[in-house]
C-alpha cells in the first residue's frame, strides 16, 4: 500500500481531517495484516473481490452469521466491517484518481487538483444572502396548522403516574442517593417521570457504550442507572394504547417529541422557563416525564424544535393540561407566558385513558426494581 500517497491524496482532495486520514490508513493497514497487499489486490481485481469479502449487512448481524474476512473485531461485527470497507472503498478511489493522471507523480496530481480545480482564487468580499425571515403572522398561522395535529396524554395518565410515584418517592430517593445519583433531577415533588434513573445517552462515548461498543467494566454512567435510545418514553403510549410495551413501531405517520429539554448540551430551559440562573439542576427526569411528551406529525416534527415562540406555547399548553396535578419540571422553575392565548386555538382532545394504566405501573415497578440491581 502506499501509505505516504494515500495520506496526501486523502487530506488534500478529500479534504479530510488529519484524525480522520490517520484512521483511514491506520484502517487499510489492518485489512493489509489479514487480507493481502491492497497493490496486489488491485492490481487482481480492483479489489472487488475484498470489497466482497466486507460486505456484511444487517440481516447477517441479526442472524449472528460469521463474516467473509478474516480480521479480528473486538465489538460490533456490523460496524467494524463497515468501517473497513469503508477504508478500503477510500483507497480504491485513490487508486484509480492515481491511474487517472499517468503523465504526473501522485503528489504533483494531487496538488494540480487541489490548487486548480477544488481552490480558484476567492473573491474574499463575499458574505451570505439575506433572505426574509417568517413574521409574526406567519409564525402564529403555522402555530394554527401544527396544533390540531399534537396528540398529548389524558391528564387522568399523568396523574396515576405522579401518585404512584408520590407513594414510593422516598424510597426511590433513597436508592438513587445510595447510588450517587441526585434524587432532584428525577423525583422532584410531584414530578411525572416514568423511569427515574434512566436518562437518554448523550455524546459519542455514551453512545457507544449504549451499542455496547464500549464494555461496562471500562465505562461509568454519570448520574443515571441505565442510558437509552428514546424507547422508554414510548412505553406508557404503547401501554395505553396497545396494552403492551414499545416496540420499535410507533403510530403510523408520527414520531414522539419532548418539549422541555432534558439534555445539557443546548439546553433551553433558560430562555423558556423562569428560575434560579446559577443552580445545579439537572434535568434528566424530563427524559421519560409523561406530562413532557407529545406525538406529532413527522412533516411538522422540526417546527417544534426551532421556533421559541410555539415551543413556549406548547409548554404553556402542558402547564394548563397537568399543572394542577404535577410539577411539569423542577419546581425551582416556572413556564415564561406565551405571547399568544392557548385557548385562542383548537388543541385536539387528550389521548387515551385509564384502562391499561395497571399494567404499565407493574411493567415500570419491574424495570425500575432492575435497576437496583445494576
Amino acid at each position: 500500500m502506499k501509505s505516504e500517497e494515500f495520506r496526501v491524496w486523502l487530506r488534500e482532495v478529500k479534504m479530510m481531517t488529519s484524525s480522520t486520514v490517520n484512521s483511514r490508513v491506520k484502517n487499510c493497514e489492518v485489512v493489509e495484516r489479514y487480507e493481502g497487499n491492497l497493490d496486489t489486490l488491485f492490481s487482481k481485481d480492483k479489489l472487488s473481490g475484498l470489497l466482497k469479502k466486507l460486505t456484511y449487512s444487517k440481516f447477517d448481524a441479526r442472524n449472528n452469521a460469521n463474516p467473509s474476512h478474516n480480521i479480528p473485531i473486538d465489538g460490533n461485527i456490523y460496524t467494524g466491517t463497515a468501517t473497513y470497507k469503508s477504508a478500503v472503498t477510500r483507497y480504491l478511489e485513490f487508486k484509480e484518481y492515481s491511474l487517472s493522471s499517468p503523465s504526473q507523480s501522485n503528489q504533483e496530481a494531487i496538488h494540480t487538483y487541489s490548487s486548480e480545480k477544488i481552490f480558484p482564487k476567492r473573491n474574499m468580499n463575499m458574505d451570505w444572502p439575506v433572505w426574509e425571515l417568517p413574521s409574526s403572522s406567519a409564525i402564529l398561522n403555522l402555530a394554527r396548522m401544527i396544533i390540531p395535529y399534537i396528540r398529548f396524554l389524558h391528564p387522568s395518565i399523568v396523574e396515576a403516574v405522579v401518585a404512584d410515584n408520590e407513594k414510593h418517592r422516598e424510597v426511590w430517593k433513597r436508592n438513587l442517593i445510595e447510588r450517587n445519583i441526585d434524587p432532584d433531577f428525577y423525583l422532584w415533588e410531584k414530578s411525572s417521570c416514568a423511569f427515574p434513573g434512566i436518562r437518554r445517552h448523550s455524546g459519542s462515548q455514551e453512545i457507544s457504550f449504549y451499542k455496547k461498543q464500549i464494555e461496562r467494566k471500562n465505562f461509568q454512567i454519570n448520574e443515571a442507572l441505565r442510558l437509552d435510545d428514546n424507547t422508554f418514553p414510548k412505553h406508557i403510549w404503547s401501554f395505553i394504547f396497545l396494552d403492551s410495551p414499545f416496540k420499535n413501531k410507533g403510530p403510523s405517520g408520527y414520531s414522539l417529541a419532548h418539549l422541555a429539554d432534558h439534555k445539557e448540551y443546548k439546553n433551553r430551559n433558560q430562555y423558556e422557563f423562569f428560575g434560579p440562573q446559577n443552580h445545579n439542576i439537572k434535568f434528566h427526569g424530563l427524559y421519560t416525564c409523561v406530562s413532557n411528551t407529545i406525538y406529532l406529525p413527522n412533516e411538522l416534527l422540526k417546527t417544534t424544535d426551532f421556533n421559541s415562540d410555539i415551543r413556549i406555547l406548547f409548554l404553556n399548553k402542558i402547564q394548563d393540561l397537568y399543572g394542577s396535578i404535577c410539577n411539569i419540571i423542577h419546581p425551582s422553575f416556572r413556564v415564561k407566558p406565551s405571547i399568544w392565548n392557548i385557548h385562542d386555538f383548537d388543541w385536539a382532545e387528550p389521548a387515551g385513558d385509564l384502562a391499561n394504566i395497571g399494567h404499565f405501573l407493574e411493567f415500570r415497578h419491574q424495570a425500575i426494581e432492575s435497576l437496583w440491581q445494576r
